[in-house]
């Protein structure tokens, strides 16, 4: 028994270095391939180790995972233009779902899958460089549906941002945020009681009180 203890941690070790070794080679990848960006102005130093960090380094009481994919995101933004931090932010995300079991140990039963991704682009007739992304996540046999955006203006009085989820023309709310005081704003949506869509949209609206959009719209897929 003891032996086949040993074993099972040996080719668990072995397992988590495979990952570790493919997660250095697909980021260095993606990192090569942003000296691409026209925009680039400078490599931030120790940039890579966050990335790194992020998925090994154990879990803080105080910041949510979503914290921690905010604060590299925001790293990347500030040296890159809107596109590769988009998909910087697909790479930050699929990493964390993917390692986050590993790491954690055996009580998480099943991996997370993205089983898909849409890009937010800015409405017709919007100014400024707002933009977001969606992802659909198979969590543990769930699905959910997280929405990410940024540089979207701040909110006035009531108003509040709402997501709705299109399919042939009918909307539903999917719900709403209020961006901070830097333009980020995110939305978990349990999709078990919503029905399947094909675009999504979101509008600044009055208040919370919208059954139908009634602001105007401010990115959509």
């Amino acid at each position: 028994m003891k032996n086949d203890n040993k074993d099972l941690g040996e080719k668990k070790s072995l397992s988590d270095q495979s990952l570790l070794s493919d997660l250095i080679g697909a980021e260095d990848e993606i990192w090569e391939a942003m000296h691409f960006d026209f925009e680039v102005v400078e490599e931030p130093l120790g940039l890579k180790e966050e990335v790194l960090n992020f998925v090994l380094e154990s879990e803080d009481e105080n910041v949510t995972p979503w914290g921690k994919i905010k604060t590299l995101i925001q790293s990347v933004r500030n040296q890159f233009t809107p596109l590769t931090t988009s998909l910087s932010a697909a790479m930050l995300l699929g990493i964390f779902m993917l390692t986050t079991p590993l790491i954690q140990g055996p009580s998480v039963e099943k991996f997370s899958e993205i089983s898909a991704t849409m890009k937010l682009n800015v409405a017709e007739g919007e100014e400024g460089e707002v933009y977001g992304q969606a992802f659909l996540l198979n969590k543990s046999g769930k699905e959910e549906l997280v929405v990410n955006v940024f540089d979207f203006p701040q909110t006035k009085g009531q108003e509040v941002y709402q997501v709705w989820l299109i399919d042939n023309g009918q909307r539903q709310s999917a719900g709403i945020f209020r961006p901070d005081k830097e333009g980020y704003g995110v939305l978990t949506v349990d999709m078990s009681k919503l029905n399947s869509f094909d675009t999504i949209g979101i509008t600044l609206e009055p208040n919370t009180k919208s059954k139908q959009p009634r602001g105007k719209k401010i990115v959509g897929t």
